[in-house]
């Protein structure tokens, strides 16, 4: 049992020891549904070693630190928590340069908690070591900390669902993307999502015209018609002129990371089925396939603060710009049905 002289000192990292045991053992055999909450969970949730999941040598390590902490062996105890904080700040590094896992942080923050409440030896030279390592750890888990909650945050639609197959970001000063919205006019309403991005100042009233418009029923593309006809001037409030900002932001910073550099920007997820010269009952397509097919982005203007070419303009099939025959509610990719417009984990 604990030592009488030492189990106030590691009674708390015992505690921890096997609340983290617990989470590794549950996250190892807890349905992925329940446990992916972000793309780093995901992305490293078959993740291995040797044939075991990592989750499962997170438990042994919390389990073994565990009985070091009842057996009193606090100089063990606290050797192999600065072991299992190494490692996890390697972690940390990889998540921080692909993507942040959720319950990998809460693992880490098990780690950094266990890692405190054992009391350290008495040694200068060891202490600063340790200093050290903890604030390296500190600052990759505060980054992936950011990134997280920058990821769950989300970008902002003006109309359409969040898993929509395609996705426009536009701003309602761009020529081009007026053009790409009226050719995915006659797309069906649940395969593209509209996300706006303000490009200058004189967007952001032109842009809150638009969602007043879309919130009363009006198309995106009839909204967009009518806040670049006629100068718009919708009365905002700064907090809600903050909240609009805010949003587009967000959006713009999505389009950023994409890397690239002008609008409009078309996001395609799965594969569409193309039916040229199918009939509403699925009709044969003819044995002449056409010359070419829409790209995913044309011509624009760039985002502000980047430079660069713009790209060739949209085509259709019947050479005409901003035809896009494609956008039906039809896509199928991994194991869809082709009236399923879910998209691929």
């Amino acid at each position: 049992m604990l030592a009488s002289n030492r189990s106030a000192a590691i009674w708390g990292g015992f505690l921890l020891a096997a609340l983290g045991a617990a989470f590794c053992a549950w996250a190892a055999v807890a349905p992925s549904e329940s446990l992916c909450i972000s793309t780093g969970c995901s992305l490293y949730r078959n993740l291995t070693v040797w044939g075991l999941p990592l989750w499962w040598y997170g438990a042994g390590a919390f389990s073994l630190l565990a009985l070091f902490c009842i057996f009193g062996k606090q100089g063990a105890a606290r050797g192999f928590v600065w072991l299992m904080l190494a490692a996890d700040t390697a972690l940390l590094a990889l998540m921080a340069l692909t993507a942040p896992c959720a319950a990998c942080l809460v693992v880490a923050a098990l780690i950094a908690g266990t890692f405190v409440a054992i009391p350290a030896e008495p040694r200068r030279d060891r202490q600063q070591r340790i200093s050290i390592l903890l604030l390296l750890w500190g600052g990759l888990f505060f980054a992936n900390g950011a990134a997280l909650a920058t990821e769950r945050m989300g970008a902002w639609n003006l109309q359409g669902p969040e898993n929509a197959p395609v996705t426009l970001y536009f701003s309602p000063s761009c020529p081009a993307c007026r053009q790409a919205i009226t050719a995915l006019a006659s797309a069906a309403p649940d395969t593209v999502a509209y996300r706006p991005v303000a490009e200058n100042d004189d967007d952001v009233p032109a842009i809150e015209q638009m969602r007043r418009a879309v919130e009363q029923g009006t198309p995106v593309a009839e909204a967009l018609r009518a806040a670049t006809e006629t100068p718009p001037s919708p009365d905002m409030s700064m907090l809600d002129q903050a909240r609009l900002r805010w949003k587009l932001l967000r959006n713009k910073a999505r389009v950023l990371s994409t890397g690239a550099d002008r609008l409009p920007v078309m996001l395609i997820s799965g594969m569409p089925r193309l039916p040229y010269g199918q009939g509403a009952e699925g009709a044969p397509a003819p044995s002449q396939p056409p010359k070419s097919a829409a790209p995913q982005a044309g011509p624009s203007t760039p985002v502000p603060g980047q430079n660069g070419k713009p790209p060739a303009p949209v085509s259709g099939t019947n050479g005409q710009d901003g035809a896009l025959p494609f956008l039906t509610n039809d896509f199928a990719g991994c194991g869809q049905t082709p009236t399923s417009n879910a998209t691929c984990n």
